[in-house]
């Protein structure tokens, strides 16, 4: 199954291209940063000090998704700026 699941992945990943894929890519980590960041805002406001856990937790999640946005941004601009 993992061979086939490489598979599929490749055969997606080769048939689309660029500009449709970091565009497809863009959006979903901006909506799962979007979500993540508003998700820890209330637990911050909701749940008190109960929350430190939480927020830790949403705060390494964010990381990533933080330089994945900039990388995309990056790219995006170094393209507009051709």
């Amino acid at each position: 199954m993992t061979s086939t699941v490489t598979q599929a992945t490749i055969a997606a990943l080769t048939s689309t291209s660029y500009d449709t894929l970091s565009t497809t890519i863009g959006i979903m980590v901006v909506i799962v940063l979007i979500v993540l960041l508003l998700q820890k805002e209330l637990a911050r406001v909701l749940v008190g000090s109960r929350a430190q856990p939480w927020i830790h937790a949403f705060d390494l999640a964010l990381v990533p998704l933080l330089v994945a946005f900039l990388v995309i941004v990056t790219g995006r601009l170094a393209e507009l700026l051709r």
